[in-house]
This record gives structure tokens, C-alpha cells and sequence, in this order.
């Protein structure tokens, strides 16, 4: 969808904002709810792991703050039901404690203008009910680099405004949606790399708004989240059992696989996505994927209205800071989207070469489509992997080679290695439904399986490295790995 189309008008884009730095901040520290979890605690270096502190349950997370020292590096765990010692689920560095363990590591960054640890990792805005006059929370995508589009759909036709800055107490910018109309797409611009925005959409005529928090890509350290087989509506409920731990992971990115809805030509479908996702979707970039359920002549329709994406919105290139993601649509029917054989492949062989020329070349390229490469536990449809070796996976290795590829498809959770070097990453946060042992590729080696679990990795991106952590719908972690140097 071109944002132009919403015939928004829109101020001059204000540049970096400077912050002083702050002696001392509140640091806020977190941990989901958990089934059997009637009691956490906080124990650290903060004071010489003494008695720490209590956290408050708030809903779907236990939280508290505690105020830190500019530059301060902080040691700690938390102590569930006054026994079990944990470390952060939501924070990927460590440090050995001395016995065989791991203590999670935090180093504090205060700054004025957000008054959190970091300027490019804000508190998320309360997970507040949707207000009646919206019928699809706000959304944010990322068309070009630095450029951010803010979308949202109303029950009724109306116009909107969306208010946003770097500070949550200061939006002075403004973009209004002056289209009468139920859908919105509301143009930002080019804003500054490495930076966070706070925003706040209101509805015309109504007292309904909406807020959130977006960071613009830039920074070294960063994370993101990968979301398969979503499947809403008949699969949200479970995909919705992974909200609290989302949110206590704050990603700045989601990247969809694909089937993000059971019929993407159903608007109501559509509806029950961005409802379930609601508690995270108005705080991330999303990256969204055709798919055989979303998919149509020359894409799906719908995608193509709700999504303001790069390039043709249905293969793209996403930079994020030093990670290349390409998204490809993986549907090879060629009877009726021939396309993707004859000129997605090109392309894509095309993307991954300049991701190699030696020009701004990122630390990392991940690939994200629907159908995986390598399955285990799939056996009837040896032919629909052994078409993705053929054709798209050997496109990114005649183009120079990939990382990482994120798939869905297969409704259960594996990691595998391709060709003994490419980590390909299978999640289904929704559906769950694998088939008997047997049919893999031979250029596959299931590393890690899981049929009995749906999931989601998050992953935190630390320079050239990415570490993830796999959870399941009770917040267990069932797979851990480190990509990159």
C-alpha cells in the first residue's frame, strides 16, 4: 500500500533530539507470568545480593523498578516462589555466577529524554483495552530505510491525527490522516536512525487514542521476535498465550513466516490478528510474509492494503541495523503464480549478491518465507522441500549465501542446519500439528525438535552475533543458540 493514498499532510521531520545524561534512573526490570509462579524476587549486585526486592504482579508480568547509577553494571537473578533462582528471560546477556550457572548482566544508560536504561530501548506503553472506535490497533512498518508509516482502522469512516516525539510527555509532531475513511496510513518520513518515538493515534470526533512506542533502526544491540503459523482466528488463542512474554521482551522487531491468518481474503480474520496481537503490534516494525493462506494474483489483496512495505510489498528487503532480512513469498504454485519462479528467484539471488559486494555489507542476512527447506517430521511433502532447495534456497547460495532462514509450514518446532552451515529456524506460535518422523531433505540435519509445543524465538542481536532464546506457551525455554561471531 503506497501511504500517499491516505492523503496525509505532514510538518517538517525534526531531527535528533540531545539528551543529557542523568546521574541516576529508574530501571525497570520484569518477569512473565507464569503458571505455579505465586511469588517473584529480585536478588543482584545492586545491594551485595542481599534481601532484594519483591516484584508486583501487574497482569500478564511481574514487575519493579529500582533507581541505578549512570554506567552502573548490575548482576542478577530472580528467585520464583522463594527457591527457584532464574536468570532474565527477557535479557540474553550473561555472566558466570561461580557455580556452574549464569547470572543475567544489565548495564544501566541513563538519558533524559526517556528517563529509562536506553534511548533505543523504551518502556512499552500499558497494555490497555482497545477503545470501540478502533477496530484494528495501531500498526507500524517500515517502507524504506528510516521511514516510518503508522496505520490503524476504524469501526467508522472518519479522519485521525497522530501525534508523536522523543519524549513521552512531548509529541510536537504531527501528521494528520485527512482522508475520511476507515483505513489510515499515516507517513512519519524519514526519521532519525537509532532513536525512539513515542506516538499517540486519536480518532477524529471521538475521545478514543491510542498509544505507543516505536525505535528507528541503528543501533548495535537490538532484538526481534519470529512469529510462524499464527493462523488467527482459529489458532489465537494459543498465539495470544505468548503475549506476556513478548512484551517483557520488548522486540523492536516482529518477522512474520507466513499464515499469519487462516484466509488472507477475510477481513474478519484479519480483524482477529491484529486484536490477539494488540498487546505487542503498536510497539514493533513489522515485516509480514505471504504465504498459501495469505496469497492471491500477484499477492494478496489485502496484505497489499494493510501493509505499507517495500518494493512490490510482497518480496522485500528490510535493513535493521546490521541485519539483512529478505522476505519472499515461498508459494511456487506455477500454474497460478508463476511469477515466483520466473522473476522472484532473480531477484532474490540478486538481493543476496549485494548483500555481498562489499558496500555497507550487513553482519548478518536472514531470509524469511513459508516453506521450509528441512522438515523431520513431514514426510508428505518431501516435494514441496525438495522445490525450495531447487529454486529459492539455491538462489541465496548462488547469490553469495544466508545466515539464517525463518520458516513456519510444518506446525511444530525445529532448528536445522542446511548444507551444515545455514540455521534454519521453524516456529508456530499458533498451530500445532505435525506429522510421523521421516521425509527430510538430505541436506538437512534436525538439530533440535519439539512436536509436542507450539512457539516463538526471541532473538538479541549484540553487534555481529544473535543469541535465541525458543520458548513454548508456558514460557519454558526449549531451545537455546547463538548465529554470527
Amino acid at each position: 500500500m503506497d501511504a500517499s493514498t491516505d492523503a496525509v499532510s505532514q510538518n517538517t521531520p525534526d531531527a535528533a533530539s540531545t539528551c543529557e545524561d542523568l546521574a541516576s534512573c529508574p530501571v525497570m526490570f520484569s518477569y512473565p507470568t507464569t503458571p505455579g509462579v505465586s511469588s517473584v524476587a529480585l536478588r543482584g549486585s545492586f545491594d551485595g545480593w542481599g534481601s532484594g526486592v519483591a516484584l508486583a504482579l501487574m497482569g500478564d508480568h511481574w514487575e519493579t523498578s529500582l533507581n541505578l547509577p549512570d554506567g552502573t553494571t548490575v548482576t542478577y537473578k530472580f528467585v520464583l516462589n522463594g527457591t527457584d533462582w532464574v536468570q532474565d528471560p527477557g535479557n540474553a546477556e550473561t555472566q558466570p555466577d561461580g557455580f556452574g550457572g549464569f547470572n543475567s548482566l544489565l548495564t544501566v544508560h541513563c538519558d533524559a529524554c526517556n528517563n529509562v536504561t536506553s534511548a533505543t530501548d523504551p518502556a512499552w506503553t500499558p497494555d490497555e483495552p482497545l477503545p470501540d472506535a478502533f477496530d484494528f490497533p495501531p500498526w507500524i512498518t517500515m517502507p524504506a530505510a528510516n521511514q516510518i508509516v503508522v496505520s490503524w482502522r476504524t469501526v467508522a469512516s472518519t479522519t485521525g491525527t497522530v501525534r508523536y516525539g522523543t519524549s513521552p510527555t512531548t509529541l510536537d509532531h504531527t501528521v494528520i490522516s485527512a482522508n475520511p475513511g476507515e483505513l489510515h496510513h499515516a507517513d512519519l518520513g524519514v526519521l532519525s536512525p537509532a532513536t525512539a518515538y513515542y506516538y499517540e493515534v486519536a480518532i477524529d470526533g471521538t475521545n478514543a487514542r491510542r498509544r505507543g512506542v516505536f525505535v528507528v533502526p541503528g543501533m548495535d544491540n537490538w532484538r526481534f521476535v519470529h512469529l510462524g503459523e499464527f493462523h488467527a482466528p482459529s489458532e489465537s488463542a494459543h498465539t495470544a498465550a505468548f503475549a506476556s512474554a513478548i512484551r517483557a521482551f520488548r522486540p523492536h522487531v516482529v518477522v512474520e513466516s507466513g499464515d499469519m491468518v487462516d484466509n488472507g481474503d477475510d477481513l474478519a480474520h484479519w480483524r482477529s490478528y491484529m486484536r490477539t496481537a494488540a498487546p505487542w503490534i503498536s510497539n514493533v516494525i513489522l515485516l509480514p510474509a505471504h504465504s498459501n493462506h495469505v496469497n492471491g494474483f500477484q499477492g494478496n489483496a489485502l496484505v497489499h492494503d494493510l501493509f505499507v512495505l517495500p518494493g512490490n510489498e510482497r518480496w522485500y528487503t528490510t535493513r535493521v541495523g546490521q541485519i539483512e532480512f529478505i522476505t519472499v513469498d515461498s508459494t511456487f504454485d506455477t500454474d497460478n503464480f508463476p511469477e515466483i519462479s520466473e522473476v522472484e528467484t532473480a531477484w532474490l539471488q540478486d538481493r543476496v549478491a549485494e548483500a555481498h559486494d562489499g558496500v555497507d555489507d550487513p553482519a548478518l542476512v536472514i531470509a524469511a518465507w513459508h516453506y521450509p527447506a528441512c522438515s523431520s517430521h513431514y514426510p508428505s511433502r518431501g516435494d514441496l522441500r525438495s522445490w525450495i532447495f531447487d529454486n529459492l534456497l539455491q538462489a541465496t547460495i548462488d547469490g553469495g549465501g544466508i545466515d539464517m532462514l525463518l520458516v513456519g509450514h510444518d506446525k511444530y518446532y525445529e532448528r536445522s542446519l542446511i548444507n551444515g552451515s545455514i540455521v534454519q529456524v521453524q516456529a508456530n506460535a499458533g498451530k500445532l500439528s505435525p506429522e510421523s518422523a521421516g521425509g527430510n531433505h538430505a541436506g538437512c540435519e534436525a538439530v533440535a525438535t519439539d512436536t509436542a509445543a507450539r512457539s516463538v524465538p526471541l532473538f538479541t542481536v549484540t553487534g555481529s552475533q544473535l543469541h535465541a532464546s525458543v520458548r513454548n506457551e508456558q514460557g519454558s525455554v526449549i531451545d537455546s543458540f547463538t548465529v554470527g561471531n
